[in-house]
């Protein structure tokens, strides 16, 4: 891969990457949860799942890629705090997402449909088959 296809490839997954944080509120929950009036019990759930998931990760990880999945979570959480302490409006969080979209779009269209494929496919196989309500 040549280096301007990795950059671009690089500058959206970084795009990516922090546009989802920001589609979680405090609980770690995406927004639309809150429309879903979700019990304490099912939030329960959720945090188990949550848990038992990353502890079934971190059991399929090498000594040194523990660390790095830590210090992921570190910086997510991190960035997550310093976002929430930014003390954004609800019409501001909207204008960044937009933002952040239409920066994803114009990036998308600079790819080739061949290109576009291609990263369709390696988030398709980071994600694994299936998903949450499918």
């Amino acid at each position: 891969m040549n280096i301007k296809r990795f950059s671009l490839f690089a500058g959206i997954a970084a795009i990516t990457l922090t546009t989802f944080p920001m589609a979680v509120n405090a609980e770690g929950m995406p927004p639309f949860f809150s429309k879903l009036n979700i019990t304490d019990q099912q939030k329960e759930q959720f945090e188990d799942i949550r848990n038992n998931t990353e502890a079934k990760i971190e059991d399929i990880l090498t000594p040194e890629q523990k660390r790095r999945f830590q210090t992921i979570k570190t910086l997510r959480r991190q960035l997550r705090e310093a976002r929430e302490g930014m003390n954004l409006s609800e019409e501001q969080r909207d204008q960044m997402r937009e933002i952040h979209k239409s920066a994803r779009e114009d990036m998308r269209g600079i790819l080739t449909e061949e290109q576009r494929q291609q990263i369709r496919q390696e988030m398709r196989s980071r994600r694994g088959k299936g998903g949450f309500g499918r």
